[in-house]
């Protein structure tokens, strides 16, 4: 009977999940250091592997970097989904389910800020903007109500901009403003302050 061989560096033993501990292992590191600041090297160590088998299943780092931007987008589904209609309470439902999410998927809304603030120098390159799709949702919802008149002008485009950069920014830093505000209830009262703010931009007509 021949001897077991010896498990191959760069092979992890559950071989059929490598791929999506990769992914997992990607995602926390881009969150913690961002594109640049994170190595194929990184990835690997994190799950016991080597670089060989990060480029396996994905090539370059720009690609995998790609792939875990898709899963960001995809964990959205099921908070920001279609919704019928157009009013206040419909679109600030809307902001207020990007919040739960971004609350519930704290890493992923680390990983966008830094996409957000760090990617002037990929955008030009990129080929595709993976947020867009979601912030037309939100736009042409907005628009919608403007063209109904229903909700007052307002450059519908860049405040659904502002209010996510100002959802990800809070749920990001929650931890830090928590203790800087000495308030347990911190995410309550970011919640109120945000629908206020939506409500009035909104400005909805009887």
């Amino acid at each position: 009977m021949k001897p077991a061989l010896a498990a191959r560096p760069g092979r992890p033993k559950d071989v059929k999940d490598t791929r999506e501990r990769c992914l997992v292992a990607a995602e926390l590191r881009f969150a913690d250091q961002g594109f640049q600041g994170t190595t194929l090297r990184d990835v690997a160590a994190a799950i016991g592997a080597t670089s060989a088998t990060i480029i396996h299943h994905f090539g370059t780092k720009e690609r995998l970097y790609g792939r875990v931007l898709e899963r960001l987008v995809a964990s959205l589904d099921e908070y920001v989904g279609p919704t019928e209609g157009c009013s206040a309470e419909i679109v600030c439902q809307m902001f207020e389910r990007f919040l739960d999410w971004s609350l519930d998927h704290q890493h992923y809304a680390q990983l966008l800020l830094r996409e957000l603030m760090e990617n002037r120098s990929r955008v030009s390159r990129a080929k595709r903007l993976h947020l867009m799709e979601l912030v037309s949702s939100y736009v042409a919802r907005v628009r919608e109500g403007q063209a109904q008149g229903r909700f007052r002008s307002f450059d519908a485009e860049l405040f659904a901009f502002y209010t996510f950069g100002a959802i990800t920014h809070f749920s990001a830093a929650a931890p830090t403003i928590q203790r800087m505000v000495e308030d347990a209830r911190t995410v309550e009262r970011f919640r109120a302050t945000l629908r206020e703010s939506v409500l009035t931009m909104l400005g909805e007509k009887p």
